[in-house]
Formats: structure tokens, sequence, C-alpha cells
């Protein structure tokens, strides 16, 4: 998908047709690579935040998901932490996003307040005086369908951790979760409900794959919609389920992937994939309107080397054979006081240019730390006729 951010100089086959396809060249090799700043908020306001990633609805609008977000007023005050968040892609510049259009609880979005969470608590729940939960949104929104009224319905999976205060570390796994997720473009209202079932909103059991954590996509017939999570081991292998857009509440409906075919049987699972922390699996049509190869990954490893990785595989289950290192690309952090020790959350933002073109490709990281963001940077790779 192509939004109005593209220029009409970085789409010159649509408009001159003359102009023989191009198409990205396998293996990928990096030719360019022009950095983009921040993903920064349109206030203007100090918002270090992590995580990043985007998705979009069947009406263009582009939802970017934030983690820990340390809010600030417009003078510099610190005004509270937001744990989870969305915001809306704004203007002609793929890298700002502005949280004006995310009502909380009064029905208004003040810039010099906190950013309220998109994952709420239910009541009861949440912070003790020992502990407090976290829910890291890695999935992405997946839009399901639009309703009667013209709203886009979508669904959102996320990781549920419980975390001790005062500890440094990312506590202990809980379960994955899942939420629903309404876009009323003509109200610009964005809003999550989380499920919950008769024993709780454990949709995926803390012994059983993450599935949906670590990402999700549509598939191209829109059949199914696709879901990507760690085993439940500690190997940071990544499993696959699937599940109809309109069955994605019913536990019962979903389908595993065993190596050979799908099966009711979670258990009979197998990865797709290994050694991978994050990283989102998108359509595509870099490799050619008529290449089989329509599904494309970009992501970071589990060995925590700040090195990006490109694959791409002929359907949402692989096989994803060869997920290469984007060779030269290099990797930064932007502010000098305390960045983690490795970039992470790598994530693609393909509807940013025309990549089937050009070779343009947007991706991002997080710097992390108390202070860090996330960096955008534009990738060009190499194409050919």
């Amino acid at each position: 998908m192509s939004s109005n951010v593209q220029s009409e100089d970085l789409d010159q086959s649509t408009h001159n047709p003359s102009l023989p396809e191009r198409r990205v060249v396998w293996p990928p090799k990096l030719i360019l690579q022009t950095p983009m700043g921040y993903l920064r908020d349109s206030s203007g306001n100090n918002l270090p935040r992590d995580i990043g990633r985007s998705s979009f609805f069947g009406d263009e609008t582009i939802i970017f998901q934030f983690g820990d977000t340390f809010c600030h007023s417009m003078d510099g005050s610190f005004t509270g932490l937001s744990p989870n968040n969305a915001a809306f892609q704004v203007g002609d510049n793929p890298t700002v996003s502005s949280y004006s259009f995310t009502h909380d609880s009064s029905g208004c979005r003040s810039s010099e307040k906190p950013v309220p969470p998109f994952l709420a608590f239910f009541p009861g729940e949440g912070d003790t005086e020992t502990h407090f939960l976290k829910f890291w949104c890695f999935s992405g929104i997946v839009e399901t369908h639009v309703d009667q009224r013209g709203n886009h319905l979508g669904v959102c999976y996320y990781e549920t951790r419980e975390l001790k205060r005062d500890a440094i570390d990312d506590g202990v796994y809980l379960y994955t979760g899942i939420a629903s997720v309404t876009w009323n473009a003509k109200e610009r209202f964005l809003e999550a409900k989380r499920w919950t079932g008769p024993q709780g909103p454990q949709f995926f059991l803390a012994d059983e794959p993450r599935f949906g954590a670590f990402c999700a996509v549509i598939g191209i017939d829109k059949k199914y919609i696709f879901l990507y999570g760690h085993a439940a081991d500690s190997s940071k292998s990544v499993v696959l389920a699937r599940v109809p857009p309109l069955r994605a509440l019913f536990k019962k409906e979903y389908e595993y992937w065993n190596g050979n075919g799908w099966s009711s049987m979670m258990r009979e699972c197998k990865p797709v994939f290994t050694a991978m922390q994050h990283g989102q699996i998108f359509q595509t049509d870099m490799f050619g309107r008529n290449s089989p190869f329509k599904y494309a990954f970009i992501g970071c490893n589990s060995f925590a080397d700040s090195k990006a990785r490109f694959g791409r595989a002929k359907e949402p289950q692989g096989p994803w054979e060869q997920i290469y290192e984007v060779k030269g690309l290099r990797t930064y952090a932007m502010q000098p006081y305390d960045p983690a020790p490795f970039m992470y959350c790598f994530y693609p933002h393909p509807w940013a240019f025309e990549t089937k073109n050009n070779g343009d490709l947007m991706i991002s990281w997080s710097e992390g730390g108390m202070n860090g963001s996330v960096i955008a940077e534009l990738l060009r790779f190499e194409t050919t006729t």
C-alpha cells in the first residue's frame, strides 16, 4: 500500500506506464541509507519512547504504536509515563505522528497531559505495592472488516508481563491477550477493548506459544490472519497460527502450522524461523508484480547484535529459507545519555515509499534508555528490470 506521503517523483512508474517495471534484487543489496531522524510527535514535546511499529487501515490511516513513553509538557516538565499508546501519522512527513485524536476519559487530548494508554487495565487490575503489569504491543493492528456504520474494525495481540518495582529486567511473562480495535474515521476516534473470557484476559496461556505477540498479518486473499509468536521455550523460535478474521476472538477456530500443513492441535506447531527477537512480515510487490514472493520480513535476531534482517517467502508459512543480514547498514543511537547497549524493535514501514519502483524502504529501530526514542532510516536497495 502506498500512502499520500509520496511525492510524484517517487512513483514514476505509476505516472509513466511506459517505464519498465522494476524489482528489488535478491539477495538484497543495500546501496544507500539516509537518516530520517526520530519518529516524533507533532506537538514538538519531548516524548522518549520505544517500539514504534506501524499499521494501516483501508482508508490509508496510519497508526504508530509505542511502548513506554516518558511524557513531557511544552516547557519540558515530566508529566507521567504512558506504558503503551497509539498515534496517527500526519502530514507529508512519514516520521511525524500525533496523539491529538486519541481521546482520554474526558473525551479530549491535551499535549500537556500524559498520553492515555491504548490498552487500559480492567478495574482491580494493574499496579500493586510490589509489582505492576506491562502490555507490549508488538503485533500491530490487523484490520478485519468494515461494519455497516463505516467503522474500520480489527484486532491487536499483546504480550502481558509482571514486573517487580525497582527491578531492571523484563519481568515474568504471564500471557498473550487480544483486543478488538475500532477506528471511526468520521469522528477521528480510535479505541481498543481488551477481550476477556470466563477465566480472564488470558487468550494464549503462559505455557503456550505466544501467537500474535511477535507480529500478525492478514493474507493476500484476506481469508486468514497469520499470527507469529515465540515458542513457549527460551529458544526465540517463531511459530505460526492462523484464524479467519471474523473468528479471531474464538480460540477453537485457530489452526497451527506443523511444518507440513495446518493442524487444530497447538502442540504440533513447528517453527517457521528461529532466533528472531522483533520484526514484521508484510505483503509486498517489491520483487515484481508477477513474482511468487509476496511476503517480506524485516526484523532483528535474538543475539542483540543491532543488525537488521531481511527475508522473503511465497507464503506466510514460508519456507523462510534465507533471512539475510542487511549488509552495510549502520545502526546507531542519537541520544548520548543512557542508550541501551544494542538497538532493538526493528520494523519496516512499507506504506511510506514505493519500494517496488525505486527500492526505497523506511525502517525504524529503538535506541532504548529513558531518554531514547525510535530512529527512522530510509534504505535504498538495488533494483533491476
